[in-house]
């Protein structure tokens, strides 16, 4: 059962990150967008993205990965997991965040792009810590 759970949470977790990096570069290509009724096309289809598929997959990464955590009793034996927990809480935010630019119909596009980058790496830190287990 819990080879079941460890591969869910890894797959859930891979379209968690993968979702919203696209979802968050959409959202700088539709800035670059001419034509209003193709920015909204895109607007559309991206906050059913976000709605549909993002959230409710970020639930099961994070229901997987408590069950995972308590389960193997990380919290009592590993350090790393505090880390990248706090890198959860801040991918959550930068998850809203895109939420609402894609709402937005124009926003400026470094701001744009600070949001996506900071999505990048802060899924490459999560990865470390999970792989690497530096402390």
């Amino acid at each position: 059962m819990k080879n079941f759970f460890l591969t869910l949470h890894m797959i859930s977790m891979c379209l968690v990150v993968g979702t919203l990096f696209l979802q968050s570069l959409t959202v700088v290509f539709r800035l670059r967008l001419k034509a209003a009724e193709e920015r909204e096309g895109l607007r559309k289809t991206q906050k059913r993205i976000h709605k549909f598929i993002y959230y409710p997959i970020l639930g099961v990464t994070i229901l997987s990965g408590i069950y995972l955590a308590v389960t193997t009793g990380v919290f009592d034996e590993s350090k790393w997991i505090y880390p990248k927990l706090g890198l959860l809480l801040v991918l959550i935010a930068l998850g809203f965040q895109n939420g609402v630019q894609i709402n937005k119909d124009m926003l400026p596009k470094k701001y744009a792009m600070m949001v996506h980058i900071a999505i990048f790496l802060i899924g490459g830190g999560m990865i470390y810590f999970a792989t690497v287990k530096p402390f």
